[in-house]
């Protein structure tokens, strides 16, 4: 284009100067010729837009980064107080920005900070180098050199310095503290399974690290509650080296288990919060006694043994009343421990005296809990009889009549939060239901649903000096179970059975999930392990979960992180780095298209103390980093070697500049001025 430029421009002005000799001796409009001549050459700039360059020289200086560790292990070397540590930095920062040099000054953990100097706290969670590497490279066309101040101890990102190989500027480090680092021995995670069958055995592994010159035996020991289960002996290496001990115990009692792990102290250790660290097992039984007597079969019978034949883990006596026998023999449920007895349409008569004393005496040393189901053939007074065991009595209040009537759950109650989070409940969706049993809980029993425009309750439960009982007060159960068959609700009597009945064999809810994080107490900065399962969830719908934990904190947003199955042990598990130091609560939930489970806890994260464990220099890692850079490494002491290396350099460079005249406003301003000078030049000589 801009050949073709020249050529037209050529020909144009030899074309002009052609017509300039012809009319030679019109003189007065030889003005406005070259007026023409001068619009149409800037016309021609602007239309062909030829390129104009030229080349500019320009000197710039070039700075100084400077980078002080401000984790929270500068703040604990013998030899140096945070305030001195802080001052004598800042003092330094001064001197080289007072030198006729360019330098920029920051701070330092895992990330990078240009803060304002005079609040400065040393409190970062973790050192990261890698970020301070990443940060040079930013700039370091921009850089002469670069200064990093820190005692070299990296406890977060890799220590690779892979990253100098890319850096060709030199990089001096200031070494900070002592050589011989502080004693410290840490519990640095336990395996354990999260739950487990009663009888199985159970191994725990227990990771211990030990830092400083440490070359002891110490004592790992294990307690539930109060109790020493056993001890063994280790022996430690420090210099951030990992020992393992193993245990492997059998548990007996059901529920949780709350364990704890310690290790004795060695001498001068610098941190002893992290020699001790709780956690806990849910142990359940590999099978549970469920007794269901039926006073005389009725249209609950068969649900009713169908749910419950259903829920995992529960063996089924069926004991069926016939005349005054039972079938089979009623000496069987007599000698038989059970965790639950279900009363079906029982009892028809007044029970004996005899009858109850024998029944009390079962419930209260097996621990047995109890639930009746009201039938349509049990009498008032025949009830009443074992009322008693159920801690209820007569409501004052009754209904005009006994038609069915519409019910409702009363609020809050873990029932209506399980069914809700499912999707099954919707006010007044659920068939109406016939009202029998008129009663009024007495103390400890809670009602859980209510008939409506009514305080008579549907469901009460509760606990009584450790035994646990409930009635559903409405003799047809099976209308809840059958009407709901075939709609989208049809789970409802199943999952509510299952539910209820979880609670009362003490399973605590073997619906729910058993996870649990490596940890109650962190550090900041600690890396944080969650794992856990579903345990009654087999491998075919372990994948159409997908899972999270969300941290809460009511100084902070909400954290949530993901989890992932491992198929390897079958469990779902996640890690990530503790943050700021507080008390959370935290939520984890496993959901798909049809379910919902969570499960809550709490956590502590302490003021960072793994930065504690390794409070000294690492003079062999700031060396490297010097040597590969063309550097030097000096010690903190000889600190004001350092300033000597800052000096101002400049940078030459040579930029080639390019203009078109169509793309800048001056080509327009001057093709307005030569019309306006045309225009008026043609009025001087009348020919406009």
């Amino acid at each position: 284009m801009d050949g073709w430029f020249w050529l037209l421009c050529i020909a144009t002005i030899l074309t002009l100067f052609w017509i300039i000799i012809s009319i030679k001796e019109e003189r007065k409009l030889l003005g406005l010729i070259g007026i023409r001549i001068c619009v149409f050459i800037v016309l021609l700039f602007m239309l062909l837009s030829p390129k104009i360059s030229w080349k500019d020289h320009y000197q710039y200086p070039l700075r100084w980064n400077m980078y002080a560790d401000r984790s929270v292990s500068m703040g604990y070397h013998q030899a140096l107080s945070p305030e001195s540590y802080i001052n004598n930095v800042n003092s330094l920062f001064a001197v080289a920005e007072n030198k006729n040099a360019e330098t920029q000054s920051f701070y330092f953990d895992y990330k990078i900070y240009s803060e304002d100097k005079t609040s400065v706290i040393l409190d970062g969670e973790a050192t990261d180098l890698g970020n301070v590497f990443d940060h040079i490279k930013e700039s370091e066309s921009e850089l002469t050199g670069a200064i990093i101040i820190t005692d070299g101890q990296i406890t977060k990102g890799e220590q690779n310095l892979n990253q100098l190989n890319e850096i060709s500027i030199p990089i001096f480090t200031v070494g900070v503290g002592d050589t011989v680092p502080l004693v410290d021995i840490a519990i640095q995670a336990i395996e354990a399974p999260t739950v487990i069958i009663k009888g199985d055995d159970m191994d725990i592994n227990i990771t211990l690290s030990s830092h400083g010159r440490v070359n002891d035996r110490i004592n790992v020991l294990l307690y539930r509650g109060k109790k020493l289960l056993g001890s063994k002996y280790i022996q430690l290496k420090g210099d951030g080296s990992l020992a393992e001990a193993k245990f492997k115990i059998t548990p007996q009692s059901l529920g949780e288990n709350n364990y704890t792990v310690k290790t004795s102290v060695l001498a001068d250790e610098i941190n002893i919060n992290n020699n001790s660290q709780p956690f806990q097992v849910s142990v359940l039984k590999n099978r549970y006694k469920l007794a269901l007597i039926t006073g005389a079969p009725n249209f609950n019978t068969a649900p009713i043994k169908k749910i419950i034949k259903n829920i995992p883990r529960v063996e089924l006596d069926h004991y069926i009343q016939l005349n005054d026998k039972f079938i089979p023999s009623i000496n069987e449920f007599w000698s038989t421990p059970y965790e639950l007895i279900v009363f079906d349409n029982f009892p028809l008569d007044p029970i004996s005296k005899r009858w109850k004393q024998i029944l009390a005496k079962k419930i209260v040393s097996q621990k047995s809990s109890i639930f009746l189901f009201a039938g349509p053939n049990s009498e008032k007074k025949s009830i009443e009889s074992i009322y008693p065991f159920f801690h209820v009595k007569n409501s004052k209040e009754t209904f005009k009549n006994h038609k069915s009537k519409q019910w409702y759950w009363a609020e809050e109650n873990n029932i209506l939060k399980y069914l809700s989070a499912n999707g099954l409940y919707q006010t007044g969706f659920y068939p109406p239901l016939k009202p029998k049993l008129l009663i009024e809980p007495e103390s400890n029993i809670n009602s859980l649903a209510f008939f409506e425009n009514s305080s008579m309750p549907l469901l009460v439960s509760g606990e009584v000096e450790g035994l646990r009982s409930g009635i559903w007060t409405s003799s047809d159960f099976s209308t809840l179970f059958y009407k709901m068959t075939e709609t989208d609700h049809e789970k409802i009597s199943v999952l509510l059975i299952n539910n209820l009945f979880s609670w009362f064999l003490r399973t605590s809810g073997e619906n729910e999930l058993y996870f649990r994080l490596n940890k109650d107490i962190y550090q900041q900065g600690e890396e944080v392990h969650v794992v856990g399962t579903h345990f009654d969830k087999e491998a075919k719908d372990i994948l159409t979960f997908t899972g999270y934990i969300t941290l809460i904190n009511e100084e902070n947003s909400p954290i949530t992180y993901e989890l992932m199955f491992n198929p390897g042990n079958k469990q779902w598990e996640t890690k990530f780095l503790a943050g700021k130091p507080g008390q959370y609560s935290y939520e984890i939930v496993m959901e798909n298209d049809k379910e919902v489970f969570t499960q809550k806890g709490s956590l502590i994260i302490d003021e960072s103390q793994i930065e504690l464990n390794q409070v000294s220099v690492n003079k062999e890692l700031l060396f490297a980093i010097s040597n590969s850079t063309n550097g030097k490494y000096v010690p903190w002491e000889s600190r004001a070697e350092i300033i000597n290396q800052i000096n101002q350099e400049l940078k030459q460079e040579i930029v080639v500049r390019n203009v078109r005249l169509n793309e800048n406003t001056f080509g327009i301003i001057l093709l307005v001025i030569l019309l306006s000078i045309e225009w008026y030049i043609r009025r001087l000589i009348g020919l406009s």
